[in-house]
């Protein structure tokens, strides 16, 4: 009672949603050279983290990022570039869409709207959205058990 089988299979549930990239950091070490970890946001439509209509961030990432998605992105977000830069981190207009498989979301100090997502990783940009067709920070609220 209570033994697991050789046998066995963890399945964890995975989600998805449409963020904005909020900003993205200069890689290093293999990726030296390529735009890498990208600050993902959500919509905030009712000003609740921020502005109405603004976007409140969820965490980082930079896996599931591919060769090519890396060369698309170091391309394509200095076109979105605001504001000064720290060498490092290049803050955006809030206008690339990305999709974003994920676990789960917790708790978090560190973020806003006080959510992470749980093992974030890119499935794909989406040129064919715009930023008000992102998901809201309600979905991910739906999703976490305060």
């Amino acid at each position: 009672m209570g033994r697991r089988g050789v046998g066995w299979v963890k399945v964890k549930p995975v989600h998805t949603l449409d963020l904005v990239i909020l900003a993205v950091e200069r890689g290093h070490g293999r990726r030296s050279g390529w735009l890498s970890n990208i600050h993902l946001g959500a919509r905030d439509p009712h000003g609740r983290f921020g502005p109405e209509g603004g976007f409140v961030m969820l965490g980082k990432t930079f896996k599931g990022l591919t060769d090519e998605m890396l060369r698309w992105q170091s391309v394509e977000l200095p076109r979105h570039a605001v504001g000064p830069t720290d060498g490092y981190v290049i803050a955006l207009r809030p206008e690339v869409v990305v999709e974003i498989a994920f676990d789960g979301a917790q708790g978090s100090p560190r973020y806003p709207a006080g959510l992470a997502l749980r093992f974030a990783r890119v499935v794909r940009h989406r040129p064919d959205k715009t930023a008000d067709e992102a998901d809201p920070i309600e979905l991910v609220e739906a999703l976490y058990q305060w």
